[in-house]
């Protein structure tokens, strides 16, 4: 019990080689008081001072931060104060509720391990998980219930290289990666049969380059018939996320868009950026034609425009009307780079495998198994 103890407190923030990964929880609630209750397995608490007793399911578990402290209740029975809490899993199968008391009304399930830390004002909350449950939870936070079993294989796969390509993104703070779409979306365990079958049908696989590195697994709601390369978007070019045509999500949810702008406030923007423009009329009549990635006659980026107009996708044109106002007319939802979900659902409904999704929007890549990546990485 000792090592496994040794082995939670240890476990490496950076490169995730293990099958566990630290996910930092209800990361922007700022939750200071939660019930925890068992819904499968058996837990132990851990803290500073060593193991403190284990729990069943009969136990329901109350932690408040108080002063730079966590107050532990078993069951309305003081267990002590800690600035370090551990809730690990003994069974063969273990989950988790967390249910929020202050704010009121959080209520999720977790698989795994729960890691508690006092900070300075508020507690701390990250799951440590193996990295297929995460995976998992991912794939139904990211993309529902709804798409083909085929589909989740191609998202796991996804979301497994994305996971092990950014374990140092909340480094300083203590974990790997949050559970808001500054990372990857993550509610929790997800109970979807299919969801589950297909992470587990493709435990391990990730994607590489021709330099055995895990890619940039860039993906984006719908492209609107055609993807961008990713240097129109985030000024570096990589070989495998390559402009393509996409017919598969034309006439499909988030295909179109339009937005009216007022004329004033979308000339200001303009000319302020490229005053060489003030009279130039291309501001206000070009039409979507194919993708291009600046303003005609200018360095304006259309991703800049995104941003600044709060845009679906930087696939548009623009027509004047006749109320001082421009009318945009786009296609596509999300910056347009690596797979378009919405084309690679429509490819797994008519009959394509993941691979073959895979390979249509990412150019040269590598389907691996981690085991291969730690040989190619050591040798």
């Amino acid at each position: 019990m000792k090592k496994i103890f040794l082995l939670f407190f240890l476990l490496k923030i950076g490169f995730v080689k293990a099958e566990f990964i630290n996910i930092g929880i209800f990361h922007s609630k700022k939750i200071s008081s939660f019930e925890f209750s068992i819904r499968a397995g058996k837990y132990a608490i851990f803290t500073e001072s060593g193991k403190v007793k284990e729990l069943d399911s009969k136990s329901t578990l109350s932690i408040r931060f108080s002063e730079g402290k966590l107050i532990l209740k078993e069951n309305g029975n003081l267990l002590g104060s800690y600035t370090k809490v551990n809730l690990m899993g003994i069974g063969w199968y273990n989950h988790f509720m967390i249910k929020s008391i202050s704010p009121n009304g959080l209520e999720r399930r977790y698989d795994d391990n729960l890691k508690i830390v006092a900070l300075r004002k508020q507690m701390q909350l990250v799951n440590n998980i193996n990295l297929d449950n995460y995976v998992a939870g991912v794939v139904e936070a990211e993309v529902g219930r709804k798409p083909p079993k085929e589909y989740f294989k191609l998202q796991a796969i996804i979301c497994r290289t994305y996971a092990l390509s950014n374990t140092q993104k909340h480094f300083a703070e203590g974990f790997n990666l949050c559970d808001e779409v500054h990372c990857q979306a993550y509610h929790g365990k997800t109970f979807f049969a299919n969801i589950v079958e297909a992470a587990m049908q493709t435990r391990g696989a990730v994607i590489v380059d021709s330099d055995i590195q895990l890619i940039t697994a860039a993906f984006h709601s719908s492209c609107g018939g055609q993807t961008v390369n990713s240097e129109d978007v985030w000024s570096k070019s990589l070989y495998y996320l390559r402009s393509v045509k996409d017919t598969f999500c034309l006439n499909k949810k988030n295909a179109t868009w339009e937005k009216e702008i007022d004329a004033n406030s979308w000339q200001s923007y303009l000319t302020a950026r490229a005053p060489q423009l003030k009279n130039d009329t291309s501001l206000y009549g070009f039409q979507l034609q194919a993708r291009q990635t600046h303003i005609p006659s200018s360095k304006i980026s259309f991703e800049d425009l995104r941003h600044r107009f709060k845009l679906r996708s930087t696939y548009f044109g623009v027509t004047p009307t006749t109320d001082n106002k421009v009318l945009l007319k786009g296609r596509g939802y999300g910056h347009g780079v690596g797979l378009c979900q919405i084309g690679a659902m429509e490819m797994a409904a008519l009959g394509y495998n993941y691979s073959e999704i895979l390979h249509f929007y990412y150019s040269g890549v590598h389907i691996i198994d981690l085991s291969a990546l730690d040989f190619f990485r050591e040798d």
